[in-house]
């Protein structure tokens, strides 16, 4: 009777010490987890950011070249006019005149 006794005891301590194993390990996997889904984000978030770069610099980019250019077209216009003032300047001045007086 005391062997089975010491035997029920024994598979006792056996099956606690499972459980708590168990328990160990399905609070090291929800760690690991835990730990897998931070590593996940921190990955996605990190390459969201150098995308968001080369996006900033390609977009800087293009800006300046159409700054680039809205400066030449508006450096010809203003050449355009300089050269056409020089022309007729003088001119202009006179019919200005002539209108606001009257003749």
């Amino acid at each position: 009777m005391e062997d089975m006794i010491s035997k029920i005891i024994e598979m006792d301590k056996k099956a606690r010490d499972l459980t708590d194993q168990a328990q160990k390990s399905k609070v090291d996997f929800e760690k690991n987890i835990i730990e897998k889904k931070e590593q996940i984000k921190n990955d996605y978030l990190n390459r969201a950011k150098e995308r968001i770069e080369i996006n900033k610099h390609t977009a800087q980019k293009q800006a300046d070249e159409q700054l680039k250019k809205i400066e030449e077209k508006n450096s010809a216009v203003i050449q355009k006019l300089d050269s056409s003032y020089k022309e007729n300047g003088n001119k202009w001045v006179d019919q200005i005149v002539a209108r606001v007086v009257g003749e």
